[in-house]
């Protein structure tokens, strides 16, 4: 996989923005990792309470109000972390200023950076982990699923997926092995998400309307008669990441 212009190349070169990168999200309290992927993707660790006022400075108002509106602290510190990360990310990679940035979200949900339209951006959200992308150019989407037991699986992959994926699912479900079907699901549920996220639609796209197919790595998925490269991956041990961008040409 090449990298994408959110590196300033391979090797030590891409290998030092990543450091700095980190630096500046560690500076204000933000842990995170950066994952493997043709742009910025980063793991945001947001299980403790940072410090809430360093994260509320990068963030507008639209933002700083709906964290205040969460119930939990857990959750509305989580939703600082990460909406502060994405800010940071596009302040290293594009130079605009964290505190300087107008988002606006499309009819599905998917946020876009006003006045800037080459940035692509997306954010999802697993038990006390958030994930972060920031590219430029092919439109990109991701997703984050904590692996967990899922109930009723069989009955969401009837309703969700396509004929082949659910023969792939009974397969586990024959064996009876609850936790194999779960993580199973999982897999072609962020790959779903992260794939219509990638066309900017979400799931206003039908799940079972495309096939991607059970299990982890690359594929390239056809969904609406376009090819959407995709990945999925376990970066943590118990918590499947996936991320997804338009084909080549298609913007």
């Amino acid at each position: 996989m090449a990298p994408d212009a959110a590196r300033d190349g391979p090797g030590q070169d891409g290998l030092a923005q990543d450091g700095a990168t980190g630096a500046l999200l560690q500076a204000h309290g933000i842990a995170a990792e950066r994952l493997e992927a043709p742009f910025a993707l980063w793991l945001v660790r947001a299980g403790q309470e940072g410090d809430r006022r360093a994260l509320a400075a990068c963030l507008g108002p639209a933002e700083r109000a709906r964290a205040e509106r969460f119930g939990p602290e857990r959750l509305a510190h989580r939703y600082r972390a990460a909406h502060a990360a994405l800010r940071l990310l596009v302040q290293a990679r594009f130079g605009i200023d964290a505190g300087r940035q107008d988002y606006g979200a499309n009819a599905h949900g998917k946020p876009f950076l006003r006045g800037a339209p080459e940035v692509q951006c997306n954010i999802s959200y697993s038990g006390d982990f958030a994930l972060v992308a920031v590219g430029t150019g092919r439109q990109i989407g991701i997703d984050l699923e904590r692996v967990r037991p899922v109930a009723d699986a069989a009955q969401l992959a009837f309703a969700h997926y396509t004929d082949r994926e659910i023969a792939g699912l009974a397969a586990h479900a024959g064996a009876g092995a609850a936790a194999a079907l779960d993580r199973a699901f999982l897999t072609v549920w962020v790959r779903k998400e992260a794939c219509s996220k990638a066309l900017g639609k979400g799931l206003s796209i039908p799940p079972s309307s495309f096939e991607c197919g059970l299990g982890c790595g690359l594929r390239n998925v056809l969904i609406e008669g376009e090819i959407v490269e995709s990945v999925v991956s376990d970066p943590k041990g118990g918590l499947l990441m996936s991320w997804a961008r338009r084909g080549p040409g298609v913007n």
